[in-house]
């Protein structure tokens, strides 16, 4: 997966980022430690990314747009045996506590000041930090019922929960970690980066091919893992849209636990036609799904301070987080297919990725392994912190609420579904930041 940048009509996909901010959350805005005096200064500053954002656990997944809707900051740190000598929790973190800030794009930040005898002696340390959303899918106990004197686990495991395992996919979530030397009478200024820790996945299409019977258009996976990983972090600070992270990107597949059912087929997204499309019908026989008078806005997204979420008209939209995954051998990563209500299969396209393959560290269930190997066009893995998608979308809003169902004249750049006429697979083209916008087209 070499990093390549974005085309302006090219398409993509990454938990990475174009525009706009980094997701990441930073403890101060440094690159390094930095003494000052004898006081030891920790600023948490997480980046929101989107003016006006209204928090809400679980955000849904629209486009490529930087954002993050994270309502908990929970901060350890540890000796060098482990042991917790430190612990900060920081809830409704949009309005305890914390201020706006503009460093690096939008978010808010709140300063920890170490003073008596919260105050850490000479010696090296870790901080850990975890931002998390209220009611999460996951089970959030090994995050939440880690006290002060107690061991650290650097490898943080979090299960989906069991009422839920059947219907998510993965939720968004940041963690990092940092190394600390404390000298003696000398203070510090230091920053902990935290990086999204999940996936995502969409397809954005329009030209929908019509059948007698069509119901759903799926995006489909080999695999699906139901327990995320926290660890083997990267601790850099990710900067642009698929741009400007050179050397700096990681392949890492933080996913555990898999389903292992034996079907080898897992949606991420399930679009029902019927919710885009007033009558599923092809009264002109082109062999496509009417859209003149016919298509509607499937997505009811608008809230108090919120514009409606917009798409060209004659388009489908749907995505999702994912926990990370490692290629499955012999099948195939990502499929896009229509089916009927009863799932009996239409029409596939094969989702390929283009250019270089890079092969992924992976969780084995104790340890991080050496890489996966053998990672083709086909067979891949989904990696943490990296976007792939079906057709260009960069932002919720393209047509910031002015045209609920804006027509694709004269077309944008940033907003353009993929065509599915006359097209049998899809590519999958890299970019870096998210940490990677992964591009697909359908030939």
């Amino acid at each position: 997966m070499k990093k390549n940048y974005l085309f302006g009509m090219a398409l993509m996909a990454s938990l990475a980022f174009f525009s706009c901010t980094n997701e990441v959350i930073y403890v101060h805005d440094g690159e390094s430690s930095e003494q000052v005096s004898d006081d030891q200064i920790i600023t948490l500053q997480v980046s929101n990314g989107g003016d006006g954002l209204t928090t809400r656990a679980g955000r849904p997944l629209y486009s490529a747009e930087a954002k993050q809707s994270i309502e908990n900051v929970k901060l350890w740190i540890c000796n060098d045996e482990g042991s917790v000598v430190f612990v900060k929790e920081i809830s409704d973190w949009n309005s305890d506590g914390s201020k706006p800030y503009t460093t690096n794009g939008h978010g808010r930040q709140t300063t920890i000041e170490l003073t008596g005898e919260d105050k850490l002696a000479a010696g090296t340390y870790k901080i850990y930090a975890v931002g998390y959303s209220n009611d999460s899918d996951y089970d959030l106990k090994n995050v939440t019922d880690v006290a002060e004197e107690e061991t650290f686990s650097e490898n943080i495991i979090l299960p989906v929960k069991s009422e839920k395992v059947s219907t998510v996919n993965g939720e968004e979530i940041f963690a990092g970690q940092l190394d600390l030397t404390v000298e003696a009478k000398k203070g510090f200024k230091t920053p902990i980066i935290l990086n999204r820790q999940v996936a995502g996945a969409f397809a954005y299409v329009k030209d929908i091919p019509y059948f007698d019977g069509v119901k759903y258009l799926k995006l489909v996976a080999s695999a699906k893992n139901k327990s995320l990983v926290l660890g083997n972090f990267n601790s850099f600070d990710l900067t642009g849209n698929g741009s400007g992270n050179e050397g700096h990107v990681n392949y890492v597949v933080n996913g555990a636990d898999a389903a292992n059912d034996g079907n080898y087929k897992y949606d991420i997204s399930k679009v029902d036609l019927a919710e885009w499309f007033t009558t599923i019908k092809d009264g002109d026989s082109d062999g496509l799904i009417d859209v003149d008078a016919n298509w509607k806005n499937g997505i009811d997204s608008k809230t108090d301070g919120e514009k409606e979420t917009t798409f060209q008209k004659g388009s489908v939209f749907g995505g999702d987080f994912v926990i990370p995954f490692a290629k499955v051998d012999a099948h195939q990563s990502l499929t896009l297919v229509l089916t009927k209500e009863d799932g009996t299969e239409l029409k596939s396209w094969k989702v390929k990725l283009a250019g270089d393959v890079n092969s992924a560290y992976y969780w084995d269930g104790s340890n991080w392994t050496s890489q996966t190997s053998g990672e083709t066009v086909n067979n891949y893995s989904l990696v943490r912190n990296h976007l792939y998608g079906i057709g260009t979308r960069m932002k919720d809003n393209p047509g910031e609420g002015t045209d609920p169902e804006p027509d694709p004249d004269p077309e944008d750049p940033e907003d353009k579904p993929e065509s599915l006429n006359n097209k049998q697979e899809l590519i999958l083209k890299v970019n870096d930041n998210w940490e990677v916008i992964h591009g697909m087209e359908l030939e």
